[in-house]
């Protein structure tokens, strides 16, 4: 069972145990860090839900459900957001596997809050708050870690949460150092992240667009700072959106580099990754090339060779491999 479903589990089993006692509980629910199939129905995602720390979710709910995400800062960020939308005598849920952390988030939430109660089900505990019971210095610190922010040892804008957002990631510098000197024509990065590659290569020779598309809306907002502070003329869009789905938007591509996701939260996901290789070559005009870095044993090359007019391996270096493919 994937990490979101394993969560969504436990946490419908935590309403439904505290339904008995207190009807209140899921009269009025939201969700954040919202992804999957809401417990029992309880939340329609398409009303009462917002995308990790970026705050579309508007009004007061009786209770708020977070799941908890592998990265205990941006986790807690999460924890401060659904306090700002829970009414004062409301809840709220937070649900993460044993094996990911529980017990270190579970003592973090005892040393802010007052009255923790904690349900255990399905290898996960779901710790209980309520917004008054909090340490209100504590709250605003938690926010304040897991705000969007310029990280000194970089200069770019990031957040904790997303890929290697302090730091620029191995694999994706050693992709810049063997793409072309020039990238003529549009082109786009899938997956930006807070936009590492895409400051770098809009800043390249040849390149008439950018397009950058990420799900995660800190990421988006992120990389749109991170191009607007590189100054740079050339026209650029970033889009909040799954991009392994249809572009409707983006015009047929001279080129595409991206460095692709392959985990859902802690489980490796190759299924991810492969999906983001097709949607890349389908976006490409005839000729138009992909350049991606990917972990060595990542399986893309069986996927790009069936797909793709020529694949081919331009390094293979610590751990990671930078494959290019001409669309056919």
């Amino acid at each position: 069972m994937q990490h979101t479903d394993i969560l969504t589990h436990a946490l419908a089993y935590a309403l439904d145990t505290d339904l008995a006692s207190n009807p209140s509980v899921t009269s009025n629910v939201a969700v954040v860090n919202a992804s999957g199939y809401e417990p029992r129905g309880y939340v329609k995602q398409s009303i009462h839900a917002c995308n990790k720390l970026s705050d579309t979710l508007n009004g007061v709910f009786s209770t708020v459900l977070v799941r908890a995400t592998r990265q205990t800062a941006e986790t807690l960020g999460l924890v401060a957001q659904a306090l700002s939308h829970t009414a004062p005598k409301g809840h709220v849920y937070i649900a993460q596997e044993n094996a990911h952390g529980a017990a270190s988030l579970e003592k973090q939430l005892h040393a802010a809050f007052t009255g923790v109660r904690t349900i255990i089900k399905h290898k996960c505990r779901v710790m209980v708050l309520q917004p008054d019971a909090a340490n209100a210095d504590t709250i605003k610190q938690w926010a304040a870690t897991a705000a969007l922010q310029q990280v000194p040892a970089t200069g770019y804008w990031s957040a904790p949460g997303l890929f290697a957002w302090d730091r620029f990631d191995a694999g994706s510098k050693l992709l810049l150092a063997h793409l072309p000197e020039k990238l003529e024509g549009r082109g786009a990065d899938l997956g930006c992240g807070y936009g590492f590659l895409s400051r770098e290569i809009i800043q390249k020779d040849g390149v008439k667009a950018l397009y950058a598309i990420d799900a995660d809306a800190r990421a988006v907002e992120a990389c749109r700072k991170n191009l607007e502070a590189s100054g740079t003329e050339i026209p650029f869009q970033v889009f909040w959106r799954d991009a392994t789905t249809p572009q409707a938007e983006i015009p047929k591509l001279d080129w595409i580099v991206m460095n692709p996701p392959f985990h859902t939260q802690q489980e490796e996901d190759r299924e991810l990754g492969q999906k983001f290789c097709t949607a890349a070559i389908k976006l490409l005009r005839t000729g138009g090339k992909l350049y991606l870095v990917a972990n060595r044993h990542m399986p893309y090359e069986a996927l790009l060779e069936k797909a793709a007019r020529k694949v081919t391996l331009l390094a293979d270096k610590d751990g990671f491999k930078i494959l290019c493919a001409q669309s056919a």
